[in-house]
Parts: structure tokens; C-alpha cells; sequence
């Protein structure tokens, strides 16, 4: 009787974020990886997406100046001034394009970061690895196919990619001198 007090689930009315949490006890450490790879999984999932459909989404046409050209040749005075399959956000608001791909860079980054470290040692560790790094080439070759063909900012997005890792390191060695 007094073992069956002890196993009564807690009340999540009474503190609905303290008890969704994980507890070493109660939760299997294997559901908690699971929840994570899912997780994260998605949110790669998202970000990439939002690499290629940036928001405002892409220029469907060119535009020229003068508006009266059609196409830009060595005898003529026209020039390119947005090119087709680039961001309409950042001729909108450069400012706030190059704040969103280094948040999403960033989250990508971060969640590519976590499913290399959750499956580390697996059985396909290699093949998944190989995936991850198509991924992330895929994923710098969409921003810079949709970004126009402009000086860009690469420090934001270099600091963007290699925080995450950056900052497992420093974890690392924290832990490992402690």
C-alpha cells in the first residue's frame, strides 16, 4: 500500500511545465533521444524550407533599368536591377533579411549540430554523417541561390554555422577540466 503512494503520478495542474519535464526516473533516456531526433528533425526541416522560400517569397521575373529593356547586352544601356529566383524580402528590408537568415542559419545549424551528436556511435553513423553534410551544402547552396547577387554580409552566417559547434566544444572542455 505505502509503495502504491510512492508511484502515483504527479498532478499536472499543479505545475504543468515541472511535470512534462525529463526525469531520469521516470523517463526512458531512449524516449528523450527519440523526442530530440524528432524534434530537431523537424526543425531542420523547417528552416531549410524557409532557406529556399525565404519570406515575401522569390522575384518571379527579372527587372531592368531602363524599363523599356528586355535583356541586358554589350550594346545596349541597360542593367540588371533584381534578378529572378532572388528575395523579395531583402529589396523590401535588407536589414530584416540578413536578421532572419542568421536566425535561421543559426537554428539550422544548431539542430544539424544536435542530430550529429544524438547519433553519434549508431549503427549508420557514417551514412547519416554523409547526409548531414549534403544537408548543410544544400542548405548554404539555396541561401546563396536565393540571395541576390550583392555584397552580403558572410560574417553573420559564418557565425551563425559554427556557433552551435563552437559552443559544444566549450562545453566539452568545460566538463572535461572541471
Amino acid at each position: 500500500m505505502a509503495t502504491d503512494l510512492l508511484n502515483v503520478p504527479e498532478n499536472p495542474a499543479k505545475g504543468f511545465n515541472k511535470y512534462f519535464r525529463f526525469k531520469l526516473g521516470r523517463d526512458s533516456p531512449s524516449d528523450a533521444r527519440n523526442t530530440l531526433l524528432v524534434v530537431t528533425t523537424l526543425i531542420v526541416a523547417v528552416t531549410f524550407q524557409a532557406a529556399m522560400n525565404p519570406p515575401g517569397g522569390v522575384w518571379q521575373d527579372d527587372k531592368y533599368s531602363p524599363a523599356t529593356c528586355t535583356v541586358v547586352t554589350s550594346d545596349n544601356n541597360c542593367t540588371i536591377i533584381r534578378h529572378a529566383g532572388t528575395s523579395v524580402l531583402y529589396y523590401r528590408k535588407k536589414t530584416g533579411y540578413e536578421l532572419f537568415l542568421a536566425v535561421n542559419t543559426l537554428a539550422f545549424s544548431a539542430a544539424t549540430t544536435t542530430i550529429y551528436h544524438l547519433l553519434l556511435d549508431s549503427p549508420y553513423q557514417t551514412e547519416v554523417m554523409l547526409c548531414i553534410g549534403s544537408t548543410n551544402f544544400a542548405y548554404g547552396a539555396a541561401v546563396a541561390a536565393v540571395h541576390p547577387p550583392k555584397p552580403f554580409k558572410w560574417g553573420f552566417i559564418s557565425a551563425a554555422v559554427f556557433l552551435p559547434y563552437i559552443l559544444r566544444l566549450f562545453s566539452n572542455f568545460i566538463k572535461r577540466y572541471k
